[in-house]
């Protein structure tokens, strides 16, 4: 099972996408298509409202020719909008990639003790249903996905080492319990 690629993003890659017209044309396909997967990537300006959306915004779509593009929202407030009511575009965007790559590096950390999502949501101070909730929209996996994906690499890995089946399965077994 594969994670999301924004696990492999480093932190100089994470919104430092060149302005160029050909990611403003991929940037207003997206707009179109209300691709959620570019929340947070950039936000996306109407001149004729005055304010700047998320690219996934449930609101009418606008003129091509009224649209700027802006890598953050903190940009279009500096050029003079305001933030969309409706999807709420600061809330999007990097808080909740990084709170997921962090839960992320906590499972990854824990994997031989059993996790559950009381402990998670007590880790991370949220509801266990939130943290999955937010787990799930980030990386498209639940966090029990997420470490079974993980156990199951570390047993893969242990074999290819040599280890007889029985030394690479215990820590699998050990914590299969979770979540």
């Amino acid at each position: 099972m594969t994670t999301n690629a924004i696990l492999n993003l480093s932190e100089t890659e994470i919104g430092e996408t060149e302005m160029t017209s050909s990611s403003q044309s991929r940037w207003w396909q997206a707009v179109e298509a209300r691709d959620a997967s570019q929340d947070g990537s950039f936000v996306f300006a109407v001149s004729s409202t005055g304010v700047y959306c998320r690219p996934s915004c449930p609101s009418r779509r606008p003129r091509r020719e009224n649209v700027a593009f802006f890598r953050r929202p903190d940009e279009a407030e500096k050029a003079g909008y305001r933030a969309c009511l409706r999807c709420r575009p600061k809330s999007a965007g990097h808080g909740v990639a990084e709170e997921a790559r962090a839960i992320c590096r906590y499972i990854e950390q824990h994997l031989d003790e059993p996790l559950t999502l009381a402990r998670l949501g007590t880790e991370f101070h949220q509801s266990p249903f939130h943290l999955q909730r937010k787990f799930k929209a980030v990386l498209g996996i639940t966090p029990k996905a997420y470490a079974d994906s993980c156990r199951m690499n570390q047993l893969k890995s242990n074999l290819r080492a040599g280890h007889s089946v029985t030394r690479a399965g215990e820590t699998r077994a050990h914590a299969s319990r979770v979540l």
